[in-house]
């Protein structure tokens, strides 16, 4: 996988509500931890994810990514995933698997997730970085310039 580095502990699983296994890598620092967000059909071994789990090692810092249901390494088929589905299991991972407050950083559709954890989560979370977050703002941009026939 591009981005992955060879001496890389394998993914470990937590179960879904649904049952589905999510997969996730944590490793242990100082807090805030960062909690990591990934984007749409991306994983956690990705160049992004990889890049900031090296710099939270360096750093001494607390590091979580996972894969949403669908991605990755987590079970599930991404066309069966939900923007509900996907917030229920990073919330999933931050309340079972990451310890205290987190500085969330989301990329892309993570960045939308993001926004939706920290409303979620809110004394969970130490702060926000959204890198290119496609966030969606269709009920406060869209409806006007659509008119009443929808």
């Amino acid at each position: 996988m591009p981005g992955r580095a060879d001496t890389e502990q394998p993914a470990q699983f937590l179960t879904a509500a649904d049952g589905a296994a999510l997969a996730y890598r944590r490793q242990c620092g100082d807090a805030p931890g960062v909690f990591f967000l990934g984007g749409f059909n991306s994983d956690m071994c990705g160049n992004k994810a990889t890049a900031l789990d090296r710099w939270c090692a360096r750093a001494g810092r607390a590091f979580t990514r996972f894969d949403y249901r669908g991605h990755g390494e987590s079970g599930g088929r991404l066309v069966d995933g939900t923007i509900g589905g996907w917030l229920d299991d990073a919330t999933r991972v931050l309340d079972t698997v990451a310890e205290g407050a987190q500085l969330f950083v989301g990329s892309s559709l993570g960045g939308w997730l993001a926004l939706l954890l920290a409303r979620r989560r809110p004394a969970r979370c130490a702060g926000l970085l959204l890198l290119a977050p496609a966030a969606d703002f269709t009920e406060r941009l869209l409806p006007q310039p659509l008119g009443a026939a929808r």
